[in-house]
């Protein structure tokens, strides 16, 4: 086998832009990477021998970006799962090379088409890779393309087509970017390709702008809290007393007029059956201070257990939000005859939890939360279910303790700004050790705890009614155009033929 400067360099290259993906999003905020990185690789695709060879780039691309980016699972698989680090290491390459596969078949169906519509179909056939990724086998929206314009350059489109039409603008760029390029000395090619790219930056800029939420009843006074529990400790029976009192001081030393405290995800690890003399104190204080309590317990229903946020309303009966999208092997165990005893052999009661039913809203001073869990605030469809049923603002309760000093919650509170712009609600972000934040409807982060630190965050928000068009047809605008894309792109093909 003899070694062939010609074909190594594209296959380096590959794993090159692939490893400095994540580069592009939290907490290192280069977006305009994703244009340069997307438009190199669209480049080598495009001068690629062979669909078969296409794909082998979407797939080293694919994987390199998902190995760098989503490391953090490693430390969860050593610290929690007592995983060697070797091990941990390969089912995180595992999954990166799952995640691959989209990126790798996305590039291999474009490379039959002819060269003039492949330009359109790479960043059609990217992105749409990216929807599929986030859908199957319960869905994996990480280091999707839109999600680094968050508060960023193309955001503006955010309400009107979602991450995804986000998504199709910032690949489009790079697409019409690599064309340019590969027409060296063509003025006219030039020409028109820095026009297309104004334009779309143009429309960004006016669909900003518009604003299909408004105001609703007065501010409301909230109080995020951020407990900082570890791991180590959150579930370890001896110290469940010391955690309940740590967040029960938090939540007494609440300000006047405090009208919302929000707790992080299983702040209190216990069932809600083994406290209720703690409850019926929380219904007591709720009651005479007026605020309302949402705490994130497990909750035991009738031997179903639930990831679940209680809310106390005062002496009311006692309502729950019930976490829908389950995390896989963490949450509940896909095959469990088959997987079962391999998870229960590092992680020995994980994958326990029932998936949620009922509202996902919750009610707090005449105006409706709408509720998410976790990782439910990185998918649209989780979020836009609070939205759809007359959310006025959003509210998360999460716990990213699990990932250590990592990337991971930085890249989770920017998919929460994403979600914030795309419904064009405030959003309130409870979590155990970090990032609590609130975020404004244009997706600013208007204030912030410092990771792993015991604080509140005691800050007003305006609840907002009204639909954007996203939150109003979900993913339907951004699928249609998607459509007549590909019907443009395809239609200089059919008349060669004809």
């Amino acid at each position: 086998m003899t070694f062939s400067p010609i074909r190594t360099w594209p296959t380096l290259a590959a794993l090159a832009l692939g490893a400095v993906w994540p580069l592009a999003f939290a907490p290192f905020h280069q977006a305009w990477l994703a244009f340069v990185l997307l438009g190199l690789l669209f480049l080598l695709v495009q001068r690629s021998s062979s669909p078969r060879r296409a794909a082998g780039l979407g797939f080293l691309f694919g994987f390199a970006a998902f190995s760098s980016g989503v490391y953090w699972l490693s430390i969860t698989l050593h610290n929690f799962a007592h995983m060697d680090w070797p091990l941990a290491g390969a089912a995180v390459a595992l999954l990166a090379a799952y995640c691959a596969l989209y990126p790798a078949l996305a590039m291999g169906v474009a490379r039959r088409f002819s060269p003039t519509a492949r330009w359109w179909l790479l960043p059609l056939f990217w992105v749409f890779a990216e929807f599929l990724r986030a859908r199957v086998a319960t869905g994996f929206p990480w280091l999707a393309v839109g999600y680094t314009q968050a508060g960023d350059f193309l955001s503006g489109y955010a309400p009107w087509l979602g991450q995804y039409g986000v998504g199709l603008a910032t690949a489009g760029v790079a697409s019409i970017g690599a064309w340019v390029i590969s027409q060296r000395r063509n003025a006219a090619v030039w020409s028109m390709g820095a026009s297309a790219i104004l334009l779309i930056f143009a429309v960004a800029l006016f669909a900003a702008t518009v604003r299909f939420t408004d105001p609703t009843g007065a501010p409301l006074q909230v109080r995020l809290l951020q407990g900082n529990i570890p791991i180590s400790e959150k579930w370890n029976a001896s110290r469940i007393n010391d955690i309940l009192e740590r967040y029960v001081r938090l939540i007494v030393a609440s300000p006047p007029g405090t009208q919302l405290v929000v707790l992080p995800e299983t702040a209190f690890p216990i069932f809600q059956t083994e406290i209720p003399l703690l409850i019926q104190q929380l219904q007591a204080w709720s009651a005479k201070y007026h605020a309302v309590l949402m705490i994130g317990i497990p909750e035991d229903a009738q031997g179903r257990y639930y990831n679940a946020i209680m809310e106390i309303d005062g002496n009311a009966p006692v309502r729950w939000y019930r976490k829908e999208h389950l995390v896989p092997f963490g949450e509940y165990i896909p095959f469990p005859r088959i997987l079962g005893p391999l998870v229960h052999h590092f992680l020995p009661g994980l994958g326990s939890f029932t998936p949620g039913d009922g509202s996902s809203v919750l009610p707090v001073d005449g105006q409706k939360a709408g509720m998410t869990i976790c990782y439910e605030e990185s998918f649209s469809r989780d979020v836009r279910k609070g939205v759809v049923q007359g959310a006025t603002f959003l509210v998360n309760s999460s716990d990213y303790a699990w990932y250590g000093h990592s990337t991971a919650s930085a890249q989770t509170l920017q998919m929460a700004v994403m979600q914030a712009m795309q419904e064009q609600k405030p959003d309130i972000r409870a979590t155990n050790t970090g990032i609590t934040s609130v975020i404004l409807p244009t997706g600013q982060v208007l204030a912030q705890l410092p990771q792993f630190s015991y604080a509140a965050l005691n800050a007003r928000i305006q609840p907002m009614a009204g639909e954007t068009p996203f939150a109003r047809y979900g993913n339907w605008p951004y699928l249609g155009l998607s459509l007549l894309l590909l019907l443009w792109a395809l239609r200089p093909r059919r008349k060669a033929q004809s």
